[in-house]
């Protein structure tokens, strides 16, 4: 799986970086980021390089607010085509939704959410990544470039009701209030924005439909720059051994909410349940040469019973476990090798 991210993640990160007396360039090339690609619209960088690049400036230059600076340096403007949905969406509702379904554009490991309460609406960011170096100044540059696009959309004096981190606090408190304006907790369950539920369907002023609907279908007609399908097989091929692959574990190790991953799966088409059962398939398939008993290959694909197993079996290959093992052998037995059958898998 690829993580590459559009240079113009790193939109200002020199002009930043000089500004507090250090040198773009050496910080970029120590994480293996090409300073021609910094802020670059064409070039790509990895997610990874990108992260390590940001947290190792704040580092490096005792700027613990640095994602923060970077996001308000940044604004909407790196979000290219995204950008577009939030100034021309016809309220911040919908704008909010373009933004959850289409951010993957910018980011393809970023997620956002909006949940409607009666009196209080929540914006919600994460990272889909379990092991991702400096999350906090990820986050903090995220929430901070989402403040550029609520007061965009509902004016300068737009104060939230409440910004929540997962982290602990990393800058001094005075860095918080003059970027969010409002309390902000630390050590939550999730990073998210608060604001009035009516501010939702607020117009967006200025907006032109004809510029909304040309970015829309452009987006919609561009894929993702990685299969999110294939993260989630990847944790669920870990997860397996240990007996933990469901949609509630592998979220958590993506550090997405289930409800979000549900939804950006079925985006693509697809299910967790459907990318869970093609992966137990496919083991089955592979198991079934080992030699291991069949309550074993049961266990392996995360089943506990049997005959659960047994069902999903004759469902996929029209025969039992048993009688698929005896397949399997025969094939492998005719040829001394079952390399060669790999091209007329069933799937």
């Amino acid at each position: 799986m690829t993580d590459l991210i559009r240079g113009l993640a790193l939109l200002h990160f020199a002009n930043l970086v000089s500004t507090l007396g250090g040198d773009a360039d050496s910080l970029l090339r120590a994480h293996g980021v090409d300073p021609d690609a910094a802020g670059s619209y064409e070039r790509f960088v990895t997610y990874r390089g990108f992260a390590e690049v940001i947290g190792s400036a704040a580092v490096e230059l005792d700027c613990p607010d640095f994602g923060m600076r970077l996001g308000r340096k940044q604004g909407i403007e790196i979000l290219g085509p995204v950008a577009l949905l939030i100034r021309h969406s016809e309220t911040v509702a919908h704008a909010l939704d373009r933004v959850s379904r289409y951010l993957y554009f910018c980011a393809p490991p970023d997620t956002t959410l909006l949940t409607r309460g009666s009196r209080s609406a929540e914006f919600t960011f994460g990272i889909a990544r379990r092991q991702i170096a400096y999350r906090d100044q990820m986050v903090e540059k995220s929430l901070s470039i989402a403040m550029d696009a609520f007061r965009l959309m509902l004016g300068e004096g737009f104060v939230p009701l409440r910004v929540t981190f997962q982290h602990r606090r990393i800058s001094a408190s005075e860095r918080y209030s003059d970027v969010f304006g409002c309390p902000v907790q630390f050590g939550s369950d999730v990073n998210s924005i608060h604001l009035p539920s009516g501010a939702l369907n607020e117009p967006i002023r200025g907006r032109d439909a004809m510029v909304l609907s040309l970015a829309e279908n452009y987006l919609a007609q561009t894929g993702p720059t990685f299969s999110l399908s294939h993260h989630v097989e990847e944790m669920i091929h870990r997860l397996l051994n240990l007996n933990r692959a469901t949609l509630v574990e592998v979220a958590d190790e993506m550090a997405v909410h289930p409800r979000v991953l549900q939804r950006r799966l079925a985006e693509s088409d697809t299910s967790f349940e459907e990318i869970l059962d093609d992966v137990r398939r496919a083991l089955a398939w592979q198991l079934s040469t080992t030699g291991m008993q069949i309550s074993q290959i049961a266990a392996k694909l995360g089943y506990s019973e049997q005959s659960s197993y047994a069902r999903a079996c004759r469902r996929w290959y029209g025969e039992s476990p048993r009688q698929l093992i005896e397949r399997r052998r025969n094939l492998t037995d005719a040829s001394g090798t079952a390399q060669r059958f790999e091209n007329a898998l069933p799937f």
